[in-house]
């Protein structure tokens, strides 16, 4: 019975919202009935809404182990799980809220479901529980998140219409804390992807309209100013764009990379070096970073400090088809090791079987070696 006061004022202390007062109610109940579902329940949810999902799952977890079966408590202890990136028992949470709910229905539960999967990277299972949830319940409250997840999604994927799509349908309610800015930078790298660069340009100019400090914008644009493609190509505006991206954001490596591939572009090597150094400090085990030193060093006719740019590569991404390319390159430039270029060679193709430039200078390279004619052979690496 004082059980059942005390819960009893903690609800009461709850609708005027004074969350401290009602658990120290709920406390109370505990004391009289230490398995008290509904007070240990109500604690829970009050540590959930604080976003104290630690605590949160402590008191689940004893609502479970009186009432195990209860489906509503193992949904709201995956999510918990998921909040602390506690992933595989978020999952099993789920797996079993799944098992005990008598109509599985629930949207949160199937919101929770799907942010899981997209966090597993298992996109296919995701979109099928964001679906879901659209289904059950159309104007469920984070329906802006889901299509922003969506189209993300579809974004890895490589679905870039539908993609678009997503992204244009919340442009003007995008999901906190994003930004119609944010929202705007998608639909302009997907119109990038789609090769129509004029709509790219327009929707990242839309964005430094309202915020010209937008970091990640400033460098989209200046990447993509500095493309000989397209018919607005302009390397200064490309490298005042990507300077004043640093300046908003000093700590991103990848402006500095690219950065430095336009001062290699404009054969500026000096300034190209320093850029580049200015990006692996930020990022050092970034392999593509390190292929293009290696070129810059092969250009100004460093070999031994390109061969082991190269080798840093392989050794961040023993994948990577350019490095094998150019080191092969390097190799016939370096004392004529050819034996060494046509392994290299060798290993462009296992990672890349249908690289016609490979196959040609692998070809040239063998003739020569069954002839004896080794006159005549170059072949400048390329940057990636």
């Amino acid at each position: 019975m004082r059980e059942q006061i005390w819960v009893q004022i903690g609800t009461i202390s709850e609708q005027m919202d004074d969350k401290e007062r009602a658990i120290k109610a709920y406390e109370s109940a505990l004391k009289h009935n230490p398995y008290s579902v509904p007070a240990l329940t109500k604690i829970a949810a009050i540590h959930r809404a604080r976003d104290e999902f630690e605590k949160a799952a402590e008191y689940f977890q004893q609502v479970l182990g009186v009432e195990p079966i209860n489906g509503e408590v193992w949904g709201a202890l995956g999510h918990c799980y998921l909040m602390t990136d506690k992933l595989a028992r978020a999952y099993s949470a789920y797996q079993q809220a799944l098992y005990h709910l008598p109509n599985a229905k629930e949207p949160k539960l199937w919101y929770g479901i799907g942010i899981l999967y997209d966090r597993f990277g298992s996109y296919e299972h995701a979109e099928e529980a964001f679906s879901a949830v659209m289904k059950i319940d159309p104007h469920f409250e984070k329906s802006n998140e889901i299509y922003f997840r969506l189209g993300l999604i579809h974004k890895s994927q490589r679905k870039y219409e539908s993609s678009l799509s997503y992204f244009r349908y919340i442009l003007n309610n995008p999901p906190s804390p994003l930004t119609e800015s944010d929202i705007l930078f998608q639909i302009g790298h997907l119109h990038e992807l789609l090769l129509d660069p004029i709509q790219a340009k327009e929707a990242f100019e839309k964005v430094l309209t309202t915020n010209p400090k937008h970091a990640k914008v400033l460098q989209q644009l200046g990447w993509l100013y500095s493309q000989p493609t397209v018919n607005f190509y302009n390397m200064e505006n490309a490298v005042s764009l990507l300077t004043r991206s640093i300046s908003a954001n000093e700590a991103d490596a990848q402006s500095w990379y690219l950065l430095g591939r336009c001062y290699m572009t404009s054969n500026q090597h000096t300034e190209a070096y320093d850029s580049y150094q200015q990006a692996v400090y930020r990022d050092s085990n970034n392999a593509q970073f390190w292929c293009s030193i290696g070129v810059l060093y092969f250009r100004i006719a460093q070999y031994r400090d390109a061969l082991d740019a190269y080798s840093r590569a392989l050794r961040f991404d023993s994948q990577m088809k350019e490095v094998w390319h150019n080191l092969g390159t390097l190799y016939e430039h370096c004392n004529n090791q050819i034996e060494d270029a046509v392994n290299a060679y060798g290993r462009a193709l296992e990672v890349d079987p249908n690289n016609q430039v490979v196959k040609q200078r692998l070809a040239v390279l063998q003739h020569a070696q069954n002839t004896g004619n080794f006159s005549h052979l170059s072949n400048p690496p390329r940057s990636t």
